[in-house]
């Protein structure tokens, strides 16, 4: 049976293999850029300041009725090589998803749904995998390692 020690062990060699990464304890920056009632909650467009080097657009989604503390879910897009989707399929339909969208799914029993724009895609495609990819191993850092980073942040 692993201890505590080594299972925390483990974890912080996962977590260094993942490549040079900006600080973990970086303040987290959120600007609202848009709000919008739906029939089954309200949509805020967020910009998310989680890296440092890149903003990050990101939905927000939450049931309509009185404000509260709720449970949040992280929905990670898809990548299906479709690179200007990102985001944007928490709310709209995507062939090989489920419809209706996990967005208005997951809303309905009351929870919050926070969905961000991995790094190439949605928004954030303006570059391609590979260049992307190159471009980081320069830094020493890994594009996986920035994805997985950006999720842990949001």
């Amino acid at each position: 049976m692993e201890s505590h020690h080594d299972s925390a062990r483990w974890r912080s060699r996962l977590y260094a293999l993942l490549g040079d990464l900006p600080p973990r304890h970086r303040p987290i920056m959120v600007t609202l850029t848009q709000q919008r009632e739906t029939a089954y909650g309200t949509l805020e467009a967020l910009s998310l300041d989680l890296n440092g080097e890149e903003p990050v657009p990101a939905y927000f989604l939450r049931p309509n009725g009185p404000a509260g503390a709720r449970p949040t879910i992280l929905y990670n897009h898809a990548h299906g090589g479709q690179y200007d989707i990102g985001k944007s399929e928490l709310i709209r339909p995507r062939d090989g998803l489920q419809e209706p969208p996990y967005g208005e799914t997951l809303v309905k029993p009351g929870y919050n749904v926070l969905c961000i724009d991995a790094w190439g895609f949605g928004e954030r495609h303006t570059r391609s995998e590979s260049e992307l990819f190159k471009e980081m191993l320069w830094r020493g850092q890994v594009l996986w390692g920035m994805m997985v980073y950006d999720s842990i942040r949001a």
